[in-house]
C-alpha cells in the first residue's frame, strides 16, 4: 500500500503542483483584501519583524502564483514544459519554506509563545513543492530523450 502512495503522488502528483499553487495564490488574495491581516494573530509577528507589510507579501506571491498556475495550464494543454514545471516547484517549495520558518520564528525565539499551525501546514506544502520538483526533473530528463 505504502508502495502505491508513493506511485500516486511522485508519479502523478500534478494535481498537488495545482494545489500548492492555488494554497499560494490563495494567501496572497487574503493579504491583498482590505483590513490588517499581520494584526489578527501572533502568528504573523514574525513578517512585521521582519519589515513586511501585507502587500510586501502579497504582490510578489501573486505573481509567482499566477505564473505557475499558467506554466501548469500551458504544460497541460498545448505542450509538454517540464522546465517550467519544474521551475515553479523549486520557487513554490522555496516560498513555503520561507513561510514555514517566518511563521515559526516566534516559537523559536520565544519560549513562551505557542506554535501556530502554519509550520505544520507550509512545511508539508513545502515538502509536496519538492516533491514536484523532482518529478518535474524527471519529467525534463524523458522530454529530452525522446
Amino acid at each position: 500500500m505504502p508502495r502505491r502512495i508513493a506511485f500516486a503522488l511522485i508519479e502523478h502528483g500534478r494535481a498537488t503542483e495545482w494545489l500548492t499553487s492555488l494554497v499560494l495564490l490563495g494567501f496572497a488574495m487574503t493579504l491583498a483584501l482590505p483590513g490588517d491581516t499581520f494584526t489578527m494573530s501572533p502568528s504573523y509577528q514574525g513578517f512585521r519583524n521582519l519589515g513586511f507589510d501585507e502587500a510586501a507579501i502579497s504582490t510578489p506571491l501573486s505573481l509567482l502564483a499566477s505564473m505557475r498556475l499558467v506554466a501548469l495550464y500551458v504544460n497541460g494543454s498545448w505542450q509538454r514544459t517540464p522546465m517550467l514545471r519544474a521551475v515553479g516547484a523549486v520557487v513554490g517549495a522555496t516560498v513555503f519554506t520561507m513561510l514555514t520558518i517566518t511563521f515559526a520564528w516566534n516559537w523559536i525565539t520565544h519560549s513562551n509563545i505557542a506554535l501556530s499551525t502554519g509550520p505544520a501546514t507550509y512545511g508539508t506544502l513545502a515538502l509536496f513543492d519538492f516533491l514536484a520538483a523532482y518529478r518535474s526533473g524527471a519529467d525534463v530528463r524523458a522530454s529530452r530523450s525522446h
